[in-house]
């Protein structure tokens, strides 16, 4: 069964000689092995079940170290790093030819981020170098906001995890592209939102074009097991409903099965989404309904892995 620690000196070790560790970020826990040691990256994708066409971001302690991993940093690239570093942005920039081609998946550019929070920082300055990190959670299913929820994905391995405390963000990073030719792009929406990212920039984000350079990008993702949908009008039918559960964005009604109102803030919404999915996902009940929050910029991320979650 997993460990649950707070010594990260302990989890450096545990990566140091090869192993994972799960380790806390802003955004959720990330599942982290040695970028530069093929066979730990190997163990990343066995462990998650994650297929190796699935690009992985490389977690740094300080962007001065992005010179180790890319041929070139742009004007572009330094203003959103300066600007968004640390934080839950990623950028995909081209990379250089000594990286693992398995951490990008075969492709010539690699996502990089520096996360804020501060485990993550600790365990990335202890460690000494670059950390691919994942998701910590089986393929396509509920991204793990805290170290309970990553014990219950991997609860047959005796994986390490690094306890930081709930995931302040609770989405996955936004993830923009800077390459060589190309217009910069946003390949995934973030709660740090495109409006934001484009003041810096000074132009605009083109969206996602082909070719997979970014993860978390399959059509099914961040999924419970229950049958889950989204709905504007409200499906009365079901309110009176033992075995079904019900997650609303405030302006919550009264409901005989279970239900969590996670509000009509986007940053609050954001942050408890994914363990309000574990907690009404382990309940065995027969259908979750989900309330679609407001449209708007603040509400792209959230609206982004709704899609993903309900789709069948």
């Amino acid at each position: 069964m997993p460990t649950i620690t707070l010594d990260i000196e302990r989890c450096a070790r545990q990566l140091q000689s090869g192993e994972l560790v799960a380790m806390p970020t802003e955004t959720v826990y990330g599942l982290a092995a040695d970028a530069r040691n093929s066979d730990a990256v190997a163990k990343v994708f066995q462990l998650k079940g994650r297929p190796g066409s699935n690009p992985l971001i490389v977690h740094l302690a300080d962007a001065s170290q992005a010179a180790d991993w890319v041929s070139e940093i742009s004007p572009e690239a330094q203003m959103l790093m300066d600007a968004f570093w640390p934080g839950p942005l990623t950028l995909v920039l081209p990379a250089r030819e000594d990286v693992l081609r398995s951490v990008t998946a075969g492709q010539d550019s690699v996502a990089l981020r520096v996360p804020a929070h501060p485990g993550a920082r600790a365990l990335l300055q202890a460690f000494g170098g670059g950390l691919v990190a994942p998701s910590a959670n089986r393929y396509m299913s509920i991204s793990p906001t805290s170290a309970a929820h990553v014990a219950q994905q991997f609860a047959d391995s005796e994986l390490l995890i690094l306890d930081g405390g709930a995931c302040q963000v609770g989405l996955e990073s936004s993830i923009v592209a800077l390459l060589p030719g190309d217009s910069p792009r946003l390949l995934r929406h973030g709660m740090l939102d495109q409006q934001r990212l484009q003041q810096v920039l000074g132009q605009q984000l083109e969206n996602q074009a082909g070719g997979l350079r970014a993860p978390g990008q399959h059509r099914r993702h961040y999924a419970p097991g229950t049958l889950a949908s989204t709905f504007i009008e409200v499906p009365n039918a079901a309110l009176d409903a033992p075995d079904c559960g019900w997650i609303w964005c405030g302006q919550a009604q009264p409901t005989r099965g279970p239900a969590v109102d996670l509000s009509a803030d986007p940053e609050r919404y954001a942050a408890g989404l994914y363990a309000a999915l574990y907690q009404l996902d382990a309940l065995q009940l027969r259908h979750l309904y989900i309330a679609l929050p407001p449209q708007g910029a603040a509400w792209a991320a959230v609206h982004e892995r709704l899609q993903r979650a309900t789709t069948q």
